[in-house]
């Protein structure tokens, strides 16, 4: 406890270090043709987004793809909401057959059932490898290759990566279970409840606390929290952490609600230009993030926004082409496919959890 508090006091330094150089966003509203709303879940890292939204007929799941929508509803279906996407495009969500929710997994235009003979079911994500994790009738679970394997030790599962690290619920705890150590339960110091959001390839988490009824972000790393609020702003959440250790979330602003990334110690606000608010909800390793906000016309509609700055998106991965779906939003799924740990993911981790060094050497010596 007392190694924690410290890594928290210790974080007021993040400050000593510049900035990096403001890439600056474009902006793109996605929001499908006729729709009543439509909110932006998750983006891969070549800049598909799903989601879900509403139109005339009801809820519907959408996938964003070079410019063009696919409207996701599993035959049979009354309604559906998109939850992931991989850099295979393929798509984990969840629909109402019967009367009763069902995971499904949309692959090649066809969709498949992960978890065949459950009476219900609900899908979280889908990995590298065609992996549908969710919960359901029979608990939370991984689905490989129409293979059910319980998580017993979850409730929820958010997320996994290629390490073997699971984010997820059980009763009202966040748990992360690492492979030799068991499961760690996450709550930064003063929490009366914390929210698991995003896992990234390096084992960095993003979490939402409540603490005094004001919501606050944090990334967890190896047994420290670091605070995610941008200097001035009364709330946050740490919504997704991709693999170059970005961060993206959304809070309280002095303007009112609006998004942020975090690169290294620098923070850029996210505002779409013209309208009321946005949340971002996910970061992809190309440093594009998908969300949703109200617009100047009070509609709710989903957005993508995307680094203008040329070297700066090479910088968070766009060089990466298909190796790699966007991390905390879409890479968190058991699978062979691993992002590039390059100088530019480097440089952001190290100059996130540089404060926390002094403390880390200091509890390996304390050993």
């Amino acid at each position: 406890m007392k190694a924690t508090i410290c890594g928290l006091l210790a974080l007021s330094f993040l400050w000593w270090f510049p900035a990096p150089a403001s890439s600056s966003y474009s902006y793109q509203d996605i929001h499908p043709t006729g729709w009543v709303e439509s909110h932006a879940i998750c983006v891969n890292g070549q800049g598909d987004v799903v989601g879900y939204g509403l139109n005339s007929s009801g809820m519907r799941g959408f996938l964003w793809s070079s410019g063009g929508f696919v409207e996701l509803l599993p035959p049979g279906a009354s309604s559906a909401t998109a939850s992931w996407v991989n850099s295979q495009g393929e798509v984990a969500g969840s629909a109402v057959i019967g009367g009763q929710i069902h995971a499904f997994l949309y692959r090649g235009g066809a969709y498949i059932d992960p978890t065949p003979g459950w009476a219900f079911s609900e899908a979280s994500h889908v990995g590298e490898d065609g992996a549908v994790t969710g919960n359901g009738e029979l608990g939370a679970f991984i689905s490989r290759n129409g293979v059910v394997e319980i998580l017993s030790g979850f409730d929820t599962v958010v997320g996994a990566n290629t390490s073997g690290q699971v984010l997820g619920i059980s009763g009202s705890a966040t748990r992360l279970f690492v492979p030799g150590s068991g499961y760690i339960s996450l709550s930064p110091p003063g929490s009366s409840s914390v929210v698991p959001r995003g896992l990234n390839e390096s084992g960095l988490v993003a979490v939402s606390s409540l603490q005094a009824n004001t919501e606050k972000g944090y990334i967890y790393s190896g047994g420290f929290y670091v605070f995610m609020t941008p200097p001035g702003w009364s709330s946050s959440n740490a919504m997704a952490v991709n693999n170059l250790s970005q961060v993206a979330g959304y809070g309280v602003s002095p303007a009112g609600l609006r998004s942020f990334v975090r690169s290294g110690a620098g923070y850029e606000e996210l505002s779409f230009p013209g309208w009321n608010a946005t949340e971002a909800v996910s970061i992809g390793d190309s440093g594009q993030v998908a969300g949703s906000g109200e617009t100047g016309s009070g509609e709710t509609h989903a957005f993508l926004a995307s680094p203008v700055n040329a070297a700066a998106a090479e910088g968070a991965g766009a060089s990466f082409g298909g190796s790699g779906g966007g991390g905390g939003g879409c890479t968190v799924a058991a699978g062979s496919v691993r992002t590039p740990f390059n100088s530019s993911a480097a440089a952001n981790l190290l100059v996130l959890l540089f404060p926390l060094l002094p403390l880390l050497f200091a509890r390996k010596r304390a050993k």
